[in-house]
């Protein structure tokens, strides 16, 4: 008797992006990491008898149902420079790159990357926005969640302030104060849910869902460069 024994399988796949800015010569970048979470199928220990011509000869055959597949994809929009890698293995995390450049404030420079929008809320400075266009295809099941925030606990400089970093889904046509959209919650509370917040019940495969991922840099803010992450999940329940 030969007795086989399946292991779960977590078919994922992925895809993810960056930030940055401020006052006079400030390089930022903002890295983000994109997982997605396929919930394991159910699996049994199978017994296989011997079903050849002889004694010595065992005829296999392997049957299955997939259960999950997650693929995440993010895309930048317009002058947005944005890099990715693939992971098809967890808990490895594809990244991605948005450098918005050196740039001012007073947006001159404007940011290299992205778009930079001059506010006076909720203090004068500037809001550089990047535009990114985020699907999540899966199979076998009716509901899935695309979810993002920030991959560690808001810290001290360089790290961009927790109130600062902003997403907006959909996006906005003008970001006109650095209180818009909502804060991207801070590391170990509830992710913000990217599809759920356009109005959908649950995030549709395929479907794209353009947003923004902004960050607000007061003028008061000292001059230098940040940087920060943030984590895409994609999950089916």
């Amino acid at each position: 008797m030969i007795l086989l024994k399946s292991s779960p399988l977590r078919p994922s796949r992925i895809s993810q992006a960056g930030r940055q800015a401020r006052v006079l010569p400030a390089v930022a970048v903002i890295v983000f990491l994109l997982a997605a979470v396929a919930v394991p199928g159910r699996v049994q220990a199978q017994t296989i008898k011997n079903s050849g011509l002889n004694n010595t000869q065992v005829r296999l055959g392997f049957t299955g149902i997939v259960t999950n597949s997650v693929l995440i994809s993010i895309v930048g929009f317009g002058t947005t420079n944005f890099n990715s890698t693939n992971s098809s293995a967890m808990p490895t995390h594809a990244q991605g790159t948005i450098n918005f450049g050196t740039f001012s404030t007073l947006l001159q420079p404007p940011p290299l990357n992205g778009t930079g929008y001059r506010v006076a809320l909720p203090a004068p400075g500037a809001v550089v926005v990047a535009k990114l266009d985020a699907t999540i295809d899966y199979n076998g099941n009716t509901t899935a969640s695309l979810t993002v925030g920030r991959r560690s606990a808001a810290g001290g400089a360089p790290d961009v302030p927790l109130a600062n970093l902003r997403v907006a889904s959909p996006g906005l046509a003008n970001w006109t104060s650095g209180s818009q959209g909502v804060q991207v919650p801070n590391f170990g509370l509830p992710a913000y849910n990217i599809c759920t917040a356009t109005g959908d019940t649950t995030c549709l495969a395929a479907k794209s869902y353009v947003h923004d991922l902004a960050v607000y840099i007061p003028d008061s803010q000292v001059a230098g460069p940040f940087s920060t992450v943030v984590l895409y999940t994609g999950t089916m329940p």
